[in-house]
Formats: C-alpha cells, structure tokens, sequence
C-alpha cells in the first residue's frame, strides 16, 4: 500500500493499477508454491526439502522467462493495455478496487490458514480452490478490459459512419440545390430567349448570343451532373461532385461518362479505390491547368466482372509514358507529388485492383479495373 501511494503521487494516478495487478499475480504465485509443497507433503517425506526448493527455482525460472517474452516480445500489449487503463479514471479506478478486494481477500484466506491450522489435505483443496478463483479473476479482468476496448472502437465508428452519413447528406443536398439552381436558370434564359425573338434582331442579336452561350454552359453542366445520377455508391458519387465542382470553379469541365449502374463498393476495395480516383482526378486537373486545355474526362464502366474507371486528360508532346511508369516520377519536385506512389501501394494491398496506363491520340488514359 505504501508503494502504491508512492507510486500515486510520482507517476500517472492510473499506474498504481499495475502495482495491484503484480501483487494478484505474486499472490497466485505464493498460493500455487504453497499448493506444490502441500501436495509433496502428502505424496512423499523422503527429500522433501529439496524437491520443496527445487519446485520453486523450476517456477521462478518459468516465470522469469515468461516476464521476458511477455515484455520483450508482446510489448505493444502491454502499451495497449496500459494505455487503455489511462484513458478514462473510471476504468482504473473500478480496477483497482477490483483487484484490490481480492487480494484482500486472498490475504484473510491466507491468514486463516495459519490460525486454524487445517489438515493438510483440506488445505490442499481450498489453495486449489483460491487459486482458481484468483487465475478466473485476471481473466476476468483482462476480457473485461478488451471487451472495453472494442466497445470504444465501435464507438469510435459508430460516430465516424455517423459523421459521415450527414457528410454524404449535406453533399446531396447541395447537389439537389445545384440541380435545381440549374433549371431555375435555365427555364429563365429560355423565358429570356422568348421574349427576345417577340424584338428586332438588330436590337438583341448581342444578348441573343450571350443567352445562347449560357445555355450552352447550362447544358454541358447538366450533361456532367445527370451522369452521377447512375452512381449508386455515395463515397465514389460525392466524391465526382466534388471535384467536378473544383474543376468548374478552376475554369476546366469535367466530364463524366458512365455505362451501366455503379453499384456501391465493397469496404476492402472501396476505401483504395476512392482515394486512388480521387489523386488521379487532381492529377488531370492539374495538368490539364498547367498545359492550358479545357477539359478532361472521367468514365466509368459496370459490367458483370466488375467496375472501370478512366481519367482521360490532354498531355504535351514530349509526353513520356515510360518515365512516367518509373517509381517515384513526379512533375512536382523532390519531395512532392507522390500520389502514383500511394496509388501503387494502395493497389499492392488490394490485390482485386489493377491499373493500366496507355496513350491515344495525345490523351493519357489510366484506368482502374476492380473486380467482385
């Protein structure tokens, strides 16, 4: 108890939790010793001393190398645990008092013994009896402790899918509005143009052909935005939103193609995918800036073996797609632009997704293939 409240007061409160766990396990060590020497009094009287010291060297010696490998190769569950213990005072302070009430009682057993002076066969039975009850209660405790930590994690991604699921929301709420901000627009330029051909052409011939140039605009804007219409998958629909928005406010239209209905991702492909789409889509909307072209393509291809997704984006002649396949290429500088790394990585991992870079008519074309 004095080590503990030294402990209290020099180290972090919660760490006076493994003092009480040491002094359970050197209890159950003390009983099971005892438990050995009762046993071999009763079996044997010859050379009992030393098969007495010799039994307790043995499990010192086991003990010792257990001690090794549990903090020398399983050290990460040790830091689990540990940390686990600190995250809330309700955990170790439950634990505490836990572990402390049954050393408590363990040393009122133990007390007993030496006052009642038991026959040595009843005593035998009744350390056997401690001793399983003490082994139970360190498991007890630790199943206790992981089942707390998986209530966390689940916790953790109950609100993260929460959190994500009013992301995805708000993100179709806006694109509902942008839809129908849209035909709003459009239904008013087309009340424009109306008016405009009941006046000389003389007089409206100039706003007549902004009038066109904006339903123009309109129409490619609703070409781009109908196509996520057959996206089923939300992650990988919102994700289109998005940087079809980035790339209309950087002046550049993003077109998006699509055969088929995307049916929604699978969680262990799903998470590669996205982000690889997404590092690609920015890498063509770069490019497409850097080099002064206007637009770029997305396409999408369901079919019964699976998903096809192409970036397709304008390039320069000098254009080399050999250096462009050497690991670590980038048009960025040392020390950026990393992403066709990360996406071979993320390919490495998932097994189901291949990539295939091609040339065609001065266009690079990657496409990611992800099987069911």
């Amino acid at each position: 108890m004095i080590y503990a409240y030294y402990m209290s007061k020099t180290h972090n409160r919660s760490d006076v939790f493994w003092v009480f766990l040491f002094l359970e396990i050197n209890l159950i060590i003390v009983n099971f010793q005892t438990l050995l020497e009762k046993f071999f009094t009763l079996s044997m009287t010859n050379n009992f001393f030393f098969i007495s010291i010799t039994s307790k060297l043995i499990t010192n010696i086991v003990l010792l190398i257990l001690a090794i490998w549990l903090f020398g190769t399983r050290k990460k569950i040790v830091n689990n645990m540990r940390h686990l213990v600190q995250e809330k005072d309700g955990i170790w302070m439950s634990a505490i008092f836990y572990l402390g009430a049954s050393c408590t009682v363990m040393y009122f057993l133990e007390f007993t013994f030496i006052l009642l002076k038991l026959d040595n066969v009843l005593a035998l039975l009744i350390l056997s009896a401690c001793i399983f009850f003490m082994v139970v209660n360190l498991c007890s405790l630790f199943f206790i402790l992981r089942s707390y930590r998986y209530y966390l994690e689940l916790l953790v991604v109950k609100h993260t899918n929460e959190s994500r699921r009013a992301y995805y929301a708000s993100l179709n709420q806006q694109r509902e509005n942008t839809s129908k901000l849209l035909h709003d627009y459009k239904n008013l330029l087309a009340t424009l143009q109306l008016s405009l051909q009941q006046t000389s052409a003389s007089q409206s011939s100039d706003t007549s052909n902004i009038i066109a140039q904006a339903q123009r605009s309109i129409q490619q804007a609703e070409s781009g935005k109908d196509s996520l219409a057959a996206i089923e998958s939300d992650p990988l629909r919102n994700l289109l939103y998005l940087k079809w928005s980035e790339a209309t406010n950087s002046g550049i239209r993003l077109h998006i193609h699509t055969e088929g209905t995307i049916q929604p991702l699978s969680n262990n492909a799903g998470f590669a995918v996205i982000s690889a789409l997404g590092i690609l889509i920015d890498n063509a909307l770069e490019e497409s800036i850097r080099i002064n072209k206007t637009h770029f393509s997305v396409l999408l291809v369901a079919s019964d073996r699976g998903l096809e997704a192409s970036v397709v984006n304008d390039i320069n002649d000098d254009f080399n797609l050999a250096k462009f396949a050497e690991p670590g290429f980038t048009t960025k500088g040392r020390g950026h632009g990393n992403g066709l790394t990360i996406i071979n990585e993320l390919i490495q991992q998932n097994k189901n997704i291949i990539i295939k870079k091609t040339v065609i008519n001065k266009q690079l074309k990657i496409t990611l293939f992800i099987g069911r």
